[in-house]
């Protein structure tokens, strides 16, 4: 089973089924919209497959963060260090430069599932 992230409504779900939460990829003009993936710190994450890694507390993401691992089939137009984290509290709706901003009951989910394999849709 994978994970499937819809970078135009924010949707995490199960192997396409079950919605499992609901975020947001990229900021500005580049919020949940696929046709900005390309553009760094602004675009959401790209269209691919990949990875998640085991989560770790970051110093500015928080805690329960996971680095996600592009495949190497996956374009990333030079772009790099994707994470899903959680939302910030000073600024909501404004944490992402790229990264998948979920809940963290959708994270915790993510990892306990043990399927730690990412799916990226427009």
């Amino acid at each position: 089973m994978t994970w499937k992230y819809s970078q135009s409504t924010g949707r995490l779900t199960r192997d396409g089924g079950e919605l499992v939460g609901q975020g947001y990829s990229g900021n500005g003009i580049g919020k949940n919209d696929p046709h900005m993936q390309s553009a760094r710190n602004v675009g959401p994450i790209p269209v691919g497959n990949g990875s998640i890694e085991a989560p770790f507390r970051h110093p500015h993401a928080g805690n329960y963060t996971m680095r996600l691992v592009p495949s190497p089939m996956t374009n990333t137009y030079g772009r790099t260090g994707f994470m899903m984290h959680g939302d910030s509290a000073a600024h909501p709706g404004r944490a992402s430069d790229g990264c998948i901003i979920m809940s963290f009951p959708a994270r915790e989910r993510v990892w306990e599932s043990s399927d730690h394999r990412l799916q990226v849709v427009p």
